[in-house]
Formats: C-alpha cells, sequence, structure tokens
C-alpha cells in the first residue's frame, strides 16, 4: 500500500485561494451538518403537533452543548497538529492526533452518560413540560449515545482539512447528510416512529460519517502513531493547553442558548417552537460564519510555525472581508424569503410572527457575530486561548444576560431577539478591536 505525502501546504500559494477552498469546503461540510437539524425539524412540523417541534428544541440546546465541547477539542488539536506539519514536524503530528483521539472518546463516554442519567432534570431545568419534557427526554436521550462516535468523527475531518484533504473531509459529511435526509421521512411517518425515528436517522448517519472519515485518516493516510506513556502525557499538556481555555469559550454559546431557550419558554410553546426553528436556521443561513474559523484555523497554525507572519494577518485581513459581505448577503435573502419560511414550517400565530420579526431585523446583526467567531479562531490559532475565554465569557455574562432579560421584560419574545442582536454587536466590536492589538504585538519564538 502507498501512503499518501503529507506536507505544509497552508505556507506556499495565495493566502485568499487558501482561505475559500477551505472555506467552501468546510461549509458544504457544515451545511449538511446542520441541515441535518433542520430537515429533522422540517418533517417533525408536518406532524402538525407544536411540543414536537419544542422537544426538538429543548434537546437540542444541551446537544449543543456537547458539540460545543467536541469543537473545542477540534480546535486544540488542529492548533497542535497544523503548528507541528508548519514546523515538519510530521511523526510529532501523528502522536497528538492519536492522543487528542484517546482523550476524546473518554471524555465523550463520561458526558455520554451524566446526560442520559440526569436528562429529565436537564430539560425541565430548561422549561420543558408535560408532553415536550416527555418527548424531548426520550429523543435526547437516544440521540445522545452517538456522542461518542461524532466527537471522534468531527475530529478526523478536522485533520483531514489540516492535511489539505478538504475535499475528503466535505465527502464524509456530505455522504452522512444524504443518508440523514433519506431515512428520516422513512424512520418519521413510513414506520410511524415520529420523534424517535429523527433520533435512529442521526445515529445511522453519524456512524457513516465515523466509518469513512476513519478509512482515509488511519488507512489511506496512515495519521496514527504509537507512543510512550511518557509521550502522551507531553502531548496532553500541549492539548490541554488550547483545549481547556477553548472549552470554556466554547461552553459560553450554548449557555447562551440554554438562557435565550429558558427566557423564550416563559412566553408558551409557540414561541419555543419559533425559537427552534429560528435556531436551526441559523446555522444553515449563516453556514459560512461557522466554516470561516475551521477554514482558517490550519491556514494561522501552519503559518505560525513556519514563522510566516505577514501570511497571518493576511489570513485574518482576507476572512473578516469575505464573512461581513456574506452576512450582508444572507441577511437580504432572509428578509426577502420570509414568508416563504412561515409557510415550510407552518408556523402560525405566535410562531410567525417572531419567523418574521428575526429575518427582517435581527439577521443582519449576524455580521457582528461573524467578527466575533473569526477573532476567536484567530485567537486560539496564535497561542492566546486565555484570551479568546475572557471575551467569551465577558460576552455572555455582560452582552446576553443583561441586555435579553431587559428585551424580555419590556418586548417579550421578540425582546429576547433584539437582546441577543445589540450584545453581538457590542462584543463583536471588541473581539475584533482586541484581535488587531494582539496581532500588533505577536512575536514567534
Amino acid at each position: 500500500m502507498i501512503v499518501a505525502v503529507i506536507a505544509s501546504s497552508f505556507t506556499q500559494g495565495n493566502i485568499a485561494n487558501h482561505m475559500l477552498k477551505m472555506a467552501l469546503t468546510n461549509m458544504v461540510s457544515l451545511s449538511v451538518f446542520f441541515s441535518v437539524d433542520l430537515i429533522n425539524i422540517y418533517f417533525i412540523s408536518l406532524l402538525n403537533k407544536a411540543y414536537l417541534v419544542a422537544a426538538i428544541g429543548y434537546a437540542s440546546a444541551i446537544l449543543f452543548f456537547t458539540s460545543s465541547l467536541t469543537i473545542a477539542m477540534v480546535i486544540a488539536v488542529t492548533a497542535t497538529v497544523a503548528k507541528s506539519i508548519g514546523q515538519k514536524q510530521i511523526q510529532q503530528a501523528k502522536r497528538i492526533a492519536t492522543t487528542s483521539f484517546v482523550i476524546t472518546f473518554i471524555l465523550s463516554i463520561f458526558i455520554t452518560l451524566i446526560i442520559f442519567c440526569y436528562a429529565s432534570e436537564l430539560l425541565s431545568l430548561m422549561g420543558a413540560k408535560r408532553a415536550s419534557l416527555e418527548a424531548a427526554e426520550t429523543y435526547l436521550k437516544l440521540t445522545i449515545f452517538s456522542f461518542p462516535m461524532i466527537a471522534i468523527a468531527m475530529q478526523v475531518t478536522a485533520i483531514l482539512r489540516v492535511l489539505g484533504k478538504a475535499n475528503i473531509a466535505m465527502l464524509c459529511t456530505l455522504l452522512a447528510g444524504i443518508i440523514n435526509a433519506l431515512l428520516d421521512p422513512l424512520f418519521i411517518f413510513y414506520f410511524q416512529w415520529e420523534i424517535n425515528g429523527a433520533a435512529y436517522a442521526t445515529i445511522l448517519a453519524r456512524i457513516v460519517m465515523l466509518a469513512i472519515a476513519s478509512y482515509y485518516l488511519l488507512h489511506r493516510y496512515q495519521f496514527i502513531a504509537s507512543q510512550s506513556l511518557l509521550d502522551s502525557w507531553a502531548n496532553i499538556k500541549k492539548i490541554a493547553k488550547i483545549a481547556l481555555p477553548a472549552s470554556l469559550t466554547q461552553i459560553t454559546t450554548p449557555l447562551s442558548h440554554f438562557y435565550i431557550t429558558y427566557e423564550v419558554a416563559k412566553f408558551g410553546a409557540e414561541s419555543v417552537a419559533a425559537w427552534t426553528i429560528i435556531s436551526r436556521l441559523i446555522p444553515v443561513v449563516f453556514v459560512m460564519l461557522f466554516a470561516m474559523p475551521g477554514a482558517i484555523g490550519p491556514i494561522i497554525s501552519q503559518n505560525l510555525g513556519a514563522k510566516k507572519l505577514n501570511r497571518v494577518k493576511n489570513t485574518l485581513n482576507h476572512s473578516l472581508n469575505f464573512i461581513i459581505k456574506y452576512v450582508f448577503v444572507s441577511a437580504l435573502i432572509l428578509s426577502l424569503l420570509q414568508e416563504n419560511l412561515v409557510n415550510l414550517f407552518n408556523a402560525t400565530s405566535e410562531a410567525a410572527i417572531l419567523i418574521r420579526f428575526f429575518c427582517q431585523y435581527i439577521a443582519i446583526s449576524f455580521i457582528f457575530v461573524a467578527m466575533n467567531l473569526v477573532a476567536m479562531s484567530f485567537l486560539n490559532n496564535i497561542g492566546r486561548p486565555k484570551l479568546a475565554t475572557l471575551l467569551n465569557l465577558a460576552k455572555i455574562s455582560l452582552g446576553t444576560i443583561p441586555f435579553v432579560s431587559i428585551g424580555a421584560y419590556y418586548y417579550g419574545a421578540q425582546g429576547i431577539l433584539m437582546g441577543q442582536a445589540l450584545g453581538s454587536v457590542v462584543f463583536g466590536l471588541i473581539a475584533v478591536v482586541v484581535c488587531y492589538f494582539t496581532l500588533s504585538r505577536l512575536k514567534v519564538n
């Protein structure tokens, strides 16, 4: 068997082209990943049972928390692996990846058991009641068992992108998404499993994604290495140096989501159903916001390892310029298609009003969410994860809770969206200023 050659491909060539290729392939992968949730909600909405849509919303808020912890590990492993590849230390990069897989598997099993045992309590804490609580608990307990699989799969596909194999990473996610989309109507309607069917489809799709991605990384590229306990401990410290603060950074987003869901729940099942649709619509429509941080991470880390600071700065400039234009166009499209979305998800009364309000007035504020996400990725990959954590903790404590609470008190469910948007504007600008200030003082040892 011929093993593919591994090289630091991002330290040469046009930065904009590298960024665009990585971002677009990552966008396709994430589009499929996020669309799975939206497809689940779409098919469940056809049952005309608002409490089932709300149930997925409650469960998804907790699953979002697990995904955020997984992303923290992805950030850590891609930053350390990419830097080692930039320094042409390929074997060291393999050992770091192997250590990360083991840590992720152990942690994901632990988190799975905790959520399974306390599912009802967690959902009740978020405001789930009666029929919504029962359905959400069933869906959550089924889906959470696939968490270890998706946690490893996300790391494997991320490392494939670090190696410059973004097309393969995209293929893995794309096939999984297609399988999920095909199985959803079969399980939900034909077998009449309703919300359980959506969970089964998601589990099978994740199995496929992990199997294909692992084949390429571990077999085709032989990106795995044996190591001593001493080497493993050294690698754990390298990963933890980024993963721990990155975890704190990442959990601020689901914590913010928890709090918003809690506030929205005060206004009834219709409002929760609307928030569920909106929160699943956001990553699909604004998928590039979530694709860009993962796309620029390996480029920044490889060039930092190769001591090419000018290319690091250019990566930041290009990414911000592109992402702001993207959000502006996407928000305009949302505004024009708001009625189509209301009809697509069979939204009525309060749910329809909230969806229209988001599309018309709130979507444009995601320009500042984009700024914040790019800035956080930049800080994590240049070795400033603690600063990224500090900014995100400030965002949830000062930029979310006060704004959302005041908005809910004076303007109801719409005020919650207004408060979240205003907080994003303030802290998005702060994050970009901090990012460029840190860049001006950056030195490579």
